[in-house]
């Protein structure tokens, strides 16, 4: 997984194999005053700062499973552990992981998607991936070897340090173990799909399911412009919006409510069945539609579904723009040019009531490029304290967040 590197870089990589040697290398680190990124198989390097640090901690020597209990709903994992390899792992017993991280890449490992808290378009209906890691062992900046939360679903004694580890970027500590919510997966899928939408439209219907009884698992929106996944190439004439409903479930609910969502949209262009739904939502999921032009940077903007097509008219009326809804308009996938200023972008996102990040950069970042949503002085405080109790130092992926954190 090393080759993740690009060749011109010349750090030294580290590849621990248990916990005890990644605290023998985080307390080396200690000694020689010297940071360290954290990493998993890099698929997600792009994501974030760049890390000034002379050496690279790789998890990737640091897979397999750990215990699988299937009847309990459990998966221990090391965080190394290919995603792919894992997730197909619980499909041999019939299990998933509901939130349905995105991969980005063959590289993808399960504790770079707990890392960085991905959850794909089931996060609608199953929640964020913070939402099922139930417990975890990791190495702190200090050198200490810590364990939270439990093997249990319930499990509310003290903090609820697995939440805090989600979307930490390995600032805080570094996962040696995970425990993990697996639930079954779904009998049956189908998908509505309706063409020739505008944004106002698709994302009214949308909303309408939204607060629905007919349990969607995934709503998204492809405006014209957007590169249609494959299955649907013969549901539209010519170069139309598509929109996504996804129903899962035993067969006879999935028909009889993928009817019903047919109806309160009051159009149908029509239905993708199993293989055919999977392979669009896995296309979604990838942000296949998106592909990236010269010069494009990729924002991830997560707002109310109400503000969501308002932010996409300002973002347009002042830049070209690419872009799609997920999470039935909570979240856009935007490509932006290089000229838009990320500041104007986090702004736009916070007056329109959510936050911006920048995924992915069209050229590297300079160190003042905020790729996060700015902190207000009392979070960013919070943020200090954190980083304080957990990496005094400053060891552990230091500014892969925000600047001197």
């Amino acid at each position: 997984m090393v080759n993740q590197l690009p060749e011109h870089e010349s750090k030294s990589i580290l590849q621990p194999s248990n916990a005890e040697e990644v605290q023998d290398c985080v307390m080396a680190a200690l000694s020689n005053e010297a940071p360290l990124e954290v990493m998993g198989g890099g698929s997600k390097r792009f994501y974030g700062r760049s890390v000034e640090a002379p050496r690279v901690l790789s998890l990737a020597g640091m897979k397999g499973m750990v215990d699988y209990q299937p009847h309990e709903l459990i998966a221990v994992v090391r965080p190394g552990t290919p995603l792919a390899e894992f997730e197909n792992t619980l499909a041999e017993s019939g299990q998933m992981l509901a939130f349905e991280p995105p991969h980005w890449g063959a590289a993808a490992t399960i504790g770079g998607a707990v890392a960085c808290n991905l959850s794909g378009p089931r996060r609608v209906k199953a929640g964020a991936a913070r939402d099922h890691l139930l417990g975890f062992q990791a190495v702190t900046g200090r050198g200490d070897i810590v364990m939270g939360g439990g093997r249990v679903v319930k499990n509310v004694t003290g903090y609820d340090l697995s939440k805090l580890m989600c979307g930490s970027f390995g600032t805080l500590a570094v996962l040696t173990e995970l425990v993990l919510k697996v639930l079954p997966a779904a009998e049956n899928e189908r998908t509505v799909v309706l063409a020739g939408l505008s944004d106002g439209e698709a994302l009214a219907i949308l909303r309408e399911a939204a607060r629905s009884p007919y349990e969607l698992s995934g709503m998204a929106h492809l405006p014209v412009g957007m590169t249609m996944p494959a299955p649907v190439a013969g549901l539209a004439a010519g170069d139309e919006s598509m929109t996504f409903l996804r129903i899962e479930g035993p067969a006879p609910s999935v028909a009889q409510r993928s009817e019903q969502v047919t109806q309160m949209a009051k159009r149908q262009t029509g239905f993708l069945e199993q293989g055919e739904s999977r392979e669009v939502w896995a296309a979604i999921r990838e942000l296949q539609p998106l592909p990236l032009q010269d010069g494009e940077s990729l924002w991830r903007i997560t707002l109310p579904p109400t503000s969501s097509a308002a932010i996409m008219d300002i973002l347009r009326g002042k830049m070209p723009l690419r872009g799609f809804y997920d999470w039935g308009g909570g979240l856009i996938w935007c490509a932006l040019p290089a000229s838009a200023k990320a500041a104007d972008v986090h702004r736009f996102a916070l007056e329109a009531g959510g936050y911006a990040r920048l995924v992915r950069a069209s050229e590297e970042l300079d160190g003042k490029t905020q790729v996060f949503p700015p902190l207000a002085p009392t979070n960013r405080n919070l943020h200090v304290q954190l980083k304080q109790a957990f990496d005094p130092n400053g060891i552990l992926n230091p500014g892969r967040m925000y600047e001197g954190i």
